[in-house]
């Protein structure tokens, strides 16, 4: 699975082990060697510009923290609530999934900015730490 941009390749094996291209650069777009994720088995993989997402063989979502150009690797995994059957996300981080029932939803976000600005509600959007989770759904 590539991302949006081509900036992140990942992947997950016949075993469900997560793996992500690493030396990926304008240079070496193929990158130079494969890394294992640790921490968590997945059915599905799902990649937006900056983020990993996986659905996991028991239905609990898992997000990638931490990713950058330097870090494709990310630090861990931090585990959404609720349990689905498929996932994807738009090239901004919106996170849609069909939920074990069969209801599509929609993963809903609010952003709290520090500093004198007001706290303004993204809708989809992870760009920040201080977040809190909600599925609406459709």
């Amino acid at each position: 699975m590539t991302s949006p941009n081509d900036r992140m390749l990942w992947a997950v094996d016949s075993r469900a082990n997560v793996h992500v291209r690493t030396g990926i650069t304008d240079e070496m777009p193929v990158g130079t060697d494969w890394e294992h994720i640790p921490g968590l088995q997945a059915s599905q993989l799902v990649l937006s510009t900056r983020t990993a997402w996986v659905c996991c063989l028991n239905g609990e979502i898992a997000r990638r923290y931490g990713i950058t150009d330097k870090n494709p690797a990310g630090d861990y995994w931090k585990k959404t609530p609720g349990l689905v059957t498929w996932l994807t996300v738009t090239p901004s981080d919106e996170l849609w999934a069909m939920s074990q029932s069969g209801s599509l939803t929609r993963r809903l976000t609010k952003t709290f900015q520090h500093g004198p600005a007001r706290s303004k509600v993204i809708s989809g959007s992870t760009g920040g730490e201080d977040l809190e989770d909600e599925w609406e759904v459709i």
